[in-house]
Formats: structure tokens, sequence, C-alpha cells
């Protein structure tokens, strides 16, 4: 074999090598630990907030999580890094959705004691001679 022949031999390998070892990595980047319990912790913290009635208090957030949460669960398997951020956004966003249907319904409840208080002291008033 001339020389020529085998300097093309050894940088064709190197060459293979190179790709093999860039497709590996590529992959290698892809992969990595699935986020399962980002995952279920956002699907838990979504259904949560939509018991409490977010989706009457607090619509635009608990939509939110419910978004990024769908888009968590399509990149899981080929964009686990992506997918782990936008679960733990989804947990952050019914959080807040939850916090601020609780404080909402607490401002309500606030609300109605205090008519309700106002009612009975009128009602006293009215009944007690003066």
């Amino acid at each position: 074999m001339s020389r020529f022949k085998q300097n093309h031999a050894k940088l064709r390998a190197a060459a293979v090598a190179a790709a093999a070892l860039s497709t590996w990595s590529i992959a290698g980047c892809a992969g990595g630990p699935r986020p399962t319990a980002e995952l279920a912790g956002g699907h838990a913290l979504v259904a949560q907030a939509e018991q409490s009635g977010a989706q009457q208090f607090d619509s635009v957030d608990l939509e939110a999580a419910r978004s990024e949460l769908q888009q968590a669960d399509q990149d899981a398997r080929d964009q686990p890094k992506i997918a782990m951020r936008l679960a733990r956004q989804s947990s952050v966003d019914a959080e807040l959705a939850l916090a601020r249907t609780r404080a909402l319904k607490a401002e309500e409840a606030l609300r109605q004691i205090n008519a309700d208080t106002a009612a009975l002291q009128s009602e006293s008033e009215r009944r007690s001679p003066q």
C-alpha cells in the first residue's frame, strides 16, 4: 500500500471515529435523567389548583401551568433538560394559581363576614330601645 493510501485510510478512520464520537456526544446531551419527579409534581399541583377553583379565580396562571406541563410531557423523552425546566415552571405557576385562589377566596369570605356583621349590627340597633 502506498504512503498516500495509508494516510488516506488513517484520515478516513479518524473522520469516522470523530463522526461517531460527535453522534454519541449529541445523543448524550439529549439523554440524561428523565424528569419523572418534576412531571409528577407538576401534574399534582395543576390538579390541586384545578380542584381549588383556580380556573375561576386565576385562570391565567393555571392556563400557563397547563401549557408548560403539556409541553414538558411532550419533551420528556427527547429533551429531558427542557422538559425538567418546563415541569418546574409549571409547578411554580400552579402554586401561584393556588396561592392567588386562596387569597381571593379569603378576601371573599372576609367581605361576607363583614357584610353579615354589619347586618347583625343593624338588626341589633333597630331592635334596641332608644
